[in-house]
């Protein structure tokens, strides 16, 4: 009963966050704990540096934007890139850092669905810490799909984001470059899909941006409900 109390937290935090998309503002403190994989933004304040623990005070939050924030990277060969670069595309923007234990755990999927591309999804993977880490690891974790470097582009587009440094999150943008939703921690195979499916009946006009957004909202707090009424113990 105390672990579906706690997933309950993590499943309004994740439904916030999603409000929060949908209208471009940003969210208030989450006082209570939420799960490890649900995790709840600070308030309207931003971390100057990430780090394994929860964002310090620091800047003002920024509102969230309605498209992705056109901040340049080096990716793994040192070309410069924007994230605006694959608009056109559904895109599924993860950010993340070496040091991090649940941005490790969600690569096997992330590469999972950069090999299959479901509704023709392109996996951008945003990496905030030093050049020389993140290219050991991803070298070590054998990521295939695009990766783009950077400790101040990444704060930055935290930032504009209007988020905080606490990794991993990701970032669900339509082919029109509209974002649809946030993930805040470990993206699991079955929230992938809700999103995904969501998006693809956005991008061929079954639905429009808020219907998309609601159901995506109804649909992780279903799932994370389904899970604490399933889990052993």
């Amino acid at each position: 009963m105390k672990r579906a109390r706690k997933l309950a937290r993590g499943v309004l935090a994740t439904a916030l966050v999603l409000a929060a998309a949908a209208v471009g503002f940003a969210l208030g403190t989450a006082r209570q704990r939420p799960p490890a994989n649900l995790v709840a933004p600070a308030a309207r304040t931003a971390s100057a540096a990430p780090g394994p623990s929860a964002a310090r005070a620091g800047a003002t939050r920024q509102p969230i934007p309605e498209t992705l924030p056109s901040i340049a990277f080096r990716d793994r060969r040192g070309t410069l890139r924007r994230l605006s670069d694959w608009r056109g595309h559904p895109l599924l923007v993860n950010f993340w850092a070496p040091w991090c234990s649940p941005c490790r755990a969600e690569i096997p999927l992330l590469e999972q669905l950069s090999r299959s591309r479901p509704q023709g999804l392109e996996v951008i993977g945003v990496a905030v810490d030093s050049r020389p880490a993140v290219l050991r690891y991803a070298q070590h974790a054998g990521i295939r799909y695009p990766v783009l470097i950077g400790l101040g582009p990444g704060m930055r587009a935290i930032r504009a984001l209007g988020m905080v440094a606490v990794f991993p999150f990701s970032v669900f943008v339509d082919a029109r470059g509209r974002i649809v939703a946030f993930k805040i921690g470990r993206l699991r195979a079955a929230q992938a899909r809700l999103i995904l499916d969501r998006i693809g009946a956005l991008d061929r006009g079954q639905i429009n941006l808020a219907t998309a957004r609601r159901q995506i909202t109804a649909g992780i707090r279903r799932l994370a409900l389904h899970r604490a009424k399933t889990a052993p113990g």
